[in-house]
């Protein structure tokens, strides 16, 4: 192999693996399962905690919310409530309060990227990036797809339906005649389940877009010291 295609591989490998952690933080399922970030709405009628991952962990309805708003607005508060929460998480992120980790892409290093080495690891891995170019690109736009699809999700016995994208919850319709009598915790309890259930759904199989190929490369790329001993660009 001409230095040339080591250089392409390395840099490749460089773009690769940071557009692989980019996704893998968003698709990453194992944030901290002991973090939590709570939001309130402006008039304190709604409360919403979420985990590290954004799922819904707890809902808190006053009980005097009918001596201040109607249903409609009750759903508006829980809907700023959650937003807050959802602000709350990714500014930790930014601060680094809660790192995402990487496992959606740890994978046992394939034999043959493990033992190879020098021009026959070159030749191993230059298509093996090609491939895993191709198809981070379409697991980035089924993501992007996959995130505005809407869907509609109601308790058994219909007390209340909402909408949302991506397991974000973006409307709550509450049936007329059941919010004119339940109770706070009952509300709490019933908009906490279906907001768990549109995060869970959401989120089923969401690994399986990345392709198992990424994997092996950044199991590969992931100790740059060993990597370049195994190119022979260090002994």
């Amino acid at each position: 192999m001409s230095e040339d295609d080591s250089a392409r591989l390395l840099a490749d490998l460089e773009e690769l693996r940071a557009q692989a952690d980019a996704l893998s933080t968003r698709l990453s399922a194992n944030h901290d399962p002991r973090s939590r970030f709570a939001g309130e709405d402006r008039d304190g009628l709604a409360r919403v905690t979420v985990d590290g991952h954004g799922r819904t962990t707890d809902v808190v309805v006053v009980r005097h919310w009918r001596q201040v708003t109607d249903p409609a607005g009750l759903a508006r508060a829980l809907l700023d409530a959650t937003g807050e929460a959802q602000a709350r998480r990714l500014e930790s992120w930014a601060m680094g309060g809660a790192p995402a980790t990487t496992a959606l892409l740890d994978r046992a290093l394939a034999p043959g990227l493990a033992d190879a080495s020098g021009p026959d690891l070159i030749r191993d891995l230059l298509p093996l990036v090609d491939q895993s170019e191709r198809q981070l690109d379409e697991a980035s736009r089924r993501l992007a797809d996959h995130f505005a699809e809407k869907a509609q999700l109601s308790t058994p016995d219909g007390e209340l339906t909402i909408t949302s994208r991506g397991g974000q919850v973006a409307e709550i319709e509450f049936h007329d005649r059941w919010i004119a009598s339940a109770s706070a915790e009952d509300v709490a309890y019933h908009v906490c389940r279906l907001m768990q259930d549109a995060h869970d759904r959401a989120w089923v199989g969401i690994g399986d877009l990345l392709p198992r190929e990424l994997g092996d490369l950044m199991s590969f790329a992931a100790d740059p010291a060993r990597m370049l001993r195994q190119l022979g660009f260090r002994t």
